[in-house]
C-alpha cells in the first residue's frame, strides 16, 4: 500500500472587516511520477472552502453558490487555468522529488525513550 503525502502553502491573506480570505496550493503524492502526484487550490472565505482548482480535473469546482460563481468565471479565463495546470509540474514536482527523496534516503534505528 502506497503512502500518501502532501505539501501545504498558505500562498496570501487579505484581512477586511474581520472576514479572512486566502488559498491553499496543496501537493498530494504517493511517488514522485508526475502522473501520480495532485496539485490542489483551494480558496476559502470567512473560514468556509468556497471553490478549489483539481489538476485531476483540470478545472475549478464551486462549493457554495458564491464559490460556483467563481469557478465558472475562472474556468473561464484559459490563460490562468493553464498556470495552474502547469504548476503541477512547475511547483509540485520540484517539492515533491526534494521531500520523497529526503523520507527515502533516511535510515537507521528508532529511538524510543519512555519516561514517566
Amino acid at each position: 500500500m502506497s503512502q500518501l503525502s502532501s505539501n501545504k502553502v498558505l500562498f496570501w491573506f487579505c484581512f477586511s472587516d474581520g472576514f479572512e480570505n486566502y488559498q491553499v496550493d496543496l501537493c498530494e503524492f504517493t511517488s514522485p511520477d508526475l502522473k501520480d502526484i495532485e496539485f490542489s487550490r483551494s480558496l476559502v472565505y470567512n473560514k468556509k472552502e468556497f471553490c478549489r482548482f483539481s489538476s485531476s480535473l483540470g478545472k475549478f469546482v464551486g462549493y457554495t453558490e458564491w464559490g460556483i460563481y467563481q469557478a465558472n468565471y475562472f474556468n473561464n479565463l484559459t490563460g490562468y487555468i493553464q498556470g495552474l495546470r502547469a504548476d503541477k509540474e512547475r511547483y509540485c514536482l520540484n517539492h515533491v522529488g526534494i521531500a520523497y527523496s529526503a523520507v527515502l534516503t533516511k535510515s537507521g534505528e528508532c529511538l524510543c525513550l519512555i519516561s514517566s
